[in-house]
């Protein structure tokens, strides 16, 4: 399984956080680069966006409920929503999100460091990963629903 995570909300104390992830079956033959990128495009001719999708794009220009089916028809839909306190908030919702993940994808300004959870974890840029565009979507989605009751 490639997960792919990404968070929405400042990582300062006190603040509400939640990280995104969708969650893929590894295929032979096929990158974590090409993972999504179908409904992405999709999605952006919803939204009409060309360039990255951001969770504040559908939320204007998209019907949130269609987006988030389309997202759950291809991939597992995980979310963590917290407090932040700290780097190690984060590191644990990670750990939960990335259960039975051989790779994890996250976002190059998620982790201060890399934790050891027993999965290889790299780090990319999301304007190139259509799988971290989807998580974007998924932690927005989350943090707006669930931060202003925490």
């Amino acid at each position: 399984m490639i997960v792919f995570v990404d968070e929405s909300g400042a990582k300062s104390p006190c603040n509400c956080v939640a990280l995104g992830a969708v969650a893929f079956e590894a295929k032979y033959g096929v990158t974590y680069m090409e993972l999504g990128r179908h409904v992405l495009e999709r999605i952006r001719r919803l939204a009409r966006v060309g360039g990255e999708l951001k969770w504040g794009d559908v939320r204007r220009r998209a019907d949130v409920r269609l987006v988030m089916r389309l997202i759950s028809e291809v991939a597992e839909v995980r979310y963590k929503v917290f407090h932040f306190a700290s780097y190690a908030d984060v590191e644990k919702a990670l750990e939960e999100l990335a259960e039975g993940a051989l790779l994890i994808v996250v976002d190059n300004q998620l982790l201060a460091r890399k934790p050891h959870i027993g999965a290889r974890i790299i780090e990319r840029d999301s304007r190139k990963v259509p799988g971290l565009q989807l998580a974007d979507i998924i932690a927005g989605h989350a943090r707006q629903k669930h931060c202003i009751r925490l």
